[in-house]
């Protein structure tokens, strides 16, 4: 069977048809993030969240926020619900931009040290993880690499492997979120299916990497957390069946 990606569209084939992007099975699960679009919305009118800020803080963008509505006009009351309503969507636009940049120097640092770019001084929003590599990182096994499973009939991008100094191998996935969620590890695991069953391939399909040993541990690192750290996890067999089955419910829905 042959593999190939359309960047332009962004989709993964294979023998000419479209297969599910691995990032896409994850989105069938609920997030936290579902609260933050709505804190965003809240926002507009005054809103802040009580968990990170003083009862004063609170009360005064609440009335701040209520007096701004007391002075609109129905047309512009209007226009305040719009941009309430559009908060998440514009939020994400911004994140987007940050995070294809974001992935753009992990990816120039990972290919640094795996000798197919020059070395240099990098962004220091990615020196948290370059630190952590120092000390724990013996070699990165990949960087960019496409991957599919023919029988779950989905195709992804795997941000990076590493073998690990302790002799471990795991799959990294870079992510601009707060936190590392349930469905990033789901998503990762779904990499961990496809690369050990048909190993690394590049984008038009022609080069072929197989990789040998089995993953020992998933790794999100969150860049949008204040305290940026790689949350390691070591149950990859049961997150490849959380895979498996949001695979299954993927497909249920899309009918």
């Amino acid at each position: 069977m042959k593999y190939e990606f359309k960047e332009k569209e962004h989709l993964h084939l294979l023998d000419g048809k479209p297969l599910t992007g691995t990032s896409s099975v994850g989105n069938v699960l609920a997030k936290p993030l579902t609260w933050w679009a709505s804190g965003l919305a809240c926002e507009v009118f005054g809103w802040v969240n009580p968990k990170y800020n003083t009862d004063k803080k609170v009360d005064a963008k609440a009335e701040k926020g209520l007096n701004l509505i007391k002075g609109l006009s129905l047309t512009k009351y209007k226009e305040l619900l719009n941009k309430a309503y559009r908060a998440h969507q514009d939020s994400l636009g911004k994140s987007a931009k940050k995070g294809t940049d974001l992935h753009a120097e992990l990816e120039d640092y990972v290919k640094g040290m795996m000798g197919l770019r020059p070395k240099r001084k990098y962004d220091e929003k990615i020196q948290p993880f370059i630190e952590w590599s120092e000390e724990n990182v013996k070699k990165f096994l990949w960087s960019e690499a496409h991957c599919y499973d023919e029988e779950l009939w989905v195709g992804g991008i795997s941000d990076t492997g590493v073998e690990l100094k302790d002799g471990k191998r795991a799959i990294i996935d870079f992510k601009s979120s707060k936190d590392a969620y349930p469905t990033h590890y789901i998503q990762c695991a779904g990499y961990a299916i496809q690369i050990e069953k048909n190993g690394l391939w590049s984008e038009d399909g022609k080069k072929n990497k197989k990789v040998a040993k089995k993953f020992d541990a998933l790794i999100i690192v969150p860049f949008g957390a204040e305290v940026v750290e790689p949350q390691i996890l070591h149950n990859v067999d049961s997150y490849k069946e959380g895979f498996r089955n949001a695979v299954g419910l993927y497909r249920l829905l899309k009918k």
